[in-house]
């Protein structure tokens, strides 16, 4: 965190309306800057929400101001969302939320008003790595509450105005100092990721007309092709799920891949899941990778998942893979595969396939 001895004076806070940002607003200016508030309207706040984000930014006394960007966000987050399902791949938007609304746009409505930085709630630090010639993210203090995962694509040039001030912290402390300032949250308020969904998560969200396409019956079937079953749209599986096939069997059946060329949805058993590799796309470096040929890393391939040896791996065509130290399951083209060295980002890419 920079200290008031550094040029910054005003940082911007983007505030959700959650603990996280709610705290770190508040330690800003118990280290002496002027804090700002700034809240990104995505045009899904209901009236409640925006008097409740009022009375915070009254506690806290900092000045607050709605950002819409619904425009912005329809256009980048939701169109992708949309697209990758049709696609048949398991999107992580809040990857692309945050590289696109938070660090893009909303960084820049930070310094437009003024502001010298911009801070949000995120587990996660911005360290020096001087092995590679720069500065990285880095995983949060708090293992169980690390963000980094979703920070992988931020470009790297913004770092030295980007404040993570819980990224020293765990989360039980946040959530106690919270509760002894008496900041006014309701309990049912949690920070969360996919900030943006209902209840129903991305089920729900899409069925409200963002992508009623998407509900297109198809046919279930195993890895030999023999129909099973019907399914109602490839957007509501992902690979590795159990739950919700209505297929009764020996052993239960699992979500092994999607063809939406064919529209079909392939199952099969947990030991069909397990992939030895996988091969990447778009990838975007934080740091100057080096010599790929046979690096050595921890990649993380869900947000969720636990970090596994792996070695990264060319072809002569620039095909970027991992090879895994043991076999993944579940391995989900359309997330993020994010490649670590110790606890530093390298850098990262969109899962194409498993192999």
């Amino acid at each position: 965190m920079p200290s008031p001895t550094t040029p910054f004076q005003t940082i911007a806070v983007a505030l959700s309306g959650g603990v996280d940002s709610a705290v770190t607003a508040w330690l800003l200016q118990e280290q002496g800057f002027r804090v700002l508030g700034l809240h990104a309207d995505l045009g899904l706040d209901d009236p409640h929400k925006t008097q409740a984000l009022e009375k915070l930014a009254a506690f806290l006394k900092v000045p607050l101001q709605l950002i819409p960007l619904e425009r912005p966000f329809r256009e980048t987050v939701v169109t992708y969302l949309v697209r990758e399902y049709r696609r048949g791949q398991t999107p992580n938007p809040c990857v692309v939320c945050n590289q696109r609304i938070k660090f893009e746009k909303l960084y820049e409505e930070a310094l437009a008003r003024g502001a010298e930085g911009l801070a949000t709630g995120h587990y996660a630090r911005i360290v020096d790595f001087p092995q590679r010639g720069g500065r990285t993210i880095a995983r949060g203090l708090d293992a169980a509450k690390d963000q980094s995962y979703f920070l992988h694509r931020l470009n790297p040039e913004i770092f030295s105005r980007v404040v993570f001030p819980l990224g020293e912290m765990r989360k039980e402390a946040v959530r106690a100092l919270a509760n002894k300032l008496g900041l006014p949250i309701p309990q049912s308020v949690e920070s969360q990721d996919a900030c943006f969904l209902p209840p129903g998560g991305y089920r729900e969200f899409l069925e409200k007309g963002w992508g009623p396409d998407l509900a297109t019956p198809g046919e279930i079937v195993d890895l030999q092709g023999r129909r099973l079953g019907r399914h109602r749209g490839l957007y509501a599986y992902t690979i590795g799920q159990r739950r919700g096939l209505g297929l009764p069997a020996g052993e239960p059946y699992y979500v092994i891949r999607m063809e939406p060329e064919q529209n079909r949805l392939v199952i099969g058993f947990k030991k069909d899941l397990a992939a030895s590799g996988l091969w990447v796309r778009d990838l975007h470096w934080l740091v100057p990778p080096g010599d790929l040929e046979s690096l050595e890393v921890l990649v993380q391939i869900r947000y969720r998942h636990r970090p596994v040896a792996g070695t990264l791996q060319w072809t002569p065509a620039g095909r970027i893979g991992v090879r895994f130290a043991e076999p993944q399951k579940a391995v989900t083209p359309g997330q993020a595969a994010v490649f670590y060295l110790e606890d530093r980002i390298l850098g990262g890419g969109w899962i194409e396939e498993a192999w």
